[in-house]
């Protein structure tokens, strides 16, 4: 699976069960460049997504079966769970510092390659793209 996540400068994702932020020109970016794989997202994930709902599949235990090039983009689960399903990681990350209370350590990852570009509501966003 390919595991999108969002982070903040200090891997940060939530914050007492709400995400940190959002922004739309990475949901626009996710969709671009989704090459015709499928993009699985849970239910916390929707609102996100609601100008896109015929390019996603809302399932809160849709990533047990995702295959090897479905995109899975994850807010609020465990990664541990499926850490060692996850062949590609990206991360898009806000230049801002955020209170957290639960983060993701990409260390066990290599990054391959790293872009960046103006967000909608950030004025930069890296988006990380990582290999085993």
């Amino acid at each position: 699976m390919i595991a999108v996540v969002c982070l903040d400068e200090n891997n940060g994702m939530l914050f007492n069960n709400r995400r940190q932020s959002r922004d739309e020109k990475i949901i626009e970016d996710i969709i671009s460049h989704s090459d015709g794989n499928k993009i699985l997202i849970t239910s916390f994930s929707e609102s996100l997504f609601k100008n896109y709902e015929g390019a996603v599949s809302v399932s809160d235990s849709s990533f047990n079966n995702a295959g090897e090039n479905d995109i899975c983009f994850i807010e609020s689960i465990d990664f541990e769970k499926i850490r060692s399903r996850i062949n590609k990681l990206i991360i898009y990350r806000w230049n801002r510092v955020y209170p957290a209370d639960v983060t993701f350590d990409p260390s066990h990852f290599r990054l391959i390659e790293t872009t960046e570009f103006i967000g909608s509501s950030h004025n930069s966003i890296k988006k990380e793209i990582y290999s085993l």
